[in-house]
């Protein structure tokens, strides 16, 4: 069961990749990008190639990663996203980007305003995360368990409260900065967005538990991850 969820985990992460990539192609090109919560630039790169920027930039709270950023030629800071203002003076960005990170993230009032305040007039913010609405946390809920994506909400166990996650009593030395502080549906990003002068614009789907992972792209209402992409304005 175990490598069943793990294939479907990644059929969807690679689509979820692709999704990234097509959105930064059809909204730029981007001269000047942010990766919020970059780690350790790996992807900062690829999303750099897909968007031809040129300023490269990057946000990551955990200092040894933001380092090894660094030495990628990434101009990296060592910062909270959802505590911590961001080091860059106002219209700073033609493009914000964070992959599986705001799930982690306790505010995200901040991370909207943040990311509306950096970015140029026009310019997009694209995110993806996780999906409250996805078919496998529906049918978690409906069970009174947690939902998949927010059963590794405790930074001493992953797994809690549903007894079919994969990594269910496991400890992960990462703690509480891998921990999910929340999921969200696309309606409500959408309207958190909003609020901050963030039109939605493009909405991906990728995944599709415990359907092949292609019929989130067709559907991404109830796919596993989601990609929004919002304009400044």
């Amino acid at each position: 069961m175990t490598n069943i969820f793990h294939h479907l985990y990644k059929g969807a992460e690679e689509i979820n990749t692709a999704n990234l990539i097509a959105c930064l192609k059809r909204t730029g090109p981007h001269k000047s990008l942010l990766d919020v919560g970059c780690w350790d630039g790996k992807n900062t790169l690829i999303w750099a190639r897909a968007a031809g920027a040129k300023q490269l930039y990057g946000l990551e709270a955990v200092r040894s990663a933001s380092k090894i950023a660094n030495q990628k030629h990434i101009r990296t800071f060592s910062a909270r996203a959802d505590r911590d203002r961001w080091p860059f003076p106002p219209h700073s960005f033609n493009c914000v980007i964070s992959n599986q990170v705001i799930e982690h993230l306790s505010d995200l009032d901040h991370f909207f305003s943040e990311s509306s305040r950096v970015l140029t007039r026009g310019g997009y913010l694209i995110s993806s995360t996780n999906n409250l609405s996805s078919w496998h946390n529906i049918f978690a809920t409906l069970l009174g368990w947690a939902p998949f994506d927010f059963s590794n909400s405790s930074s001493k166990a992953q797994g809690i409260g549903n007894p079919l996650a994969v990594h269910r009593g496991e400890h992960d030395p990462r703690g509480s900065t891998w921990t999910h502080k929340c999921i969200y549906t696309t309606r409500w990003l959408s309207e958190w967005g909003r609020l901050y002068h963030l039109e939605l614009k493009y909405v991906y789907g990728a995944g599709y538990y415990p359907f092949p992972a292609w019929l989130g792209r067709l559907e991404p209402t109830h796919a596993a991850f989601i990609t929004l992409a919002m304009q400044s304005s």
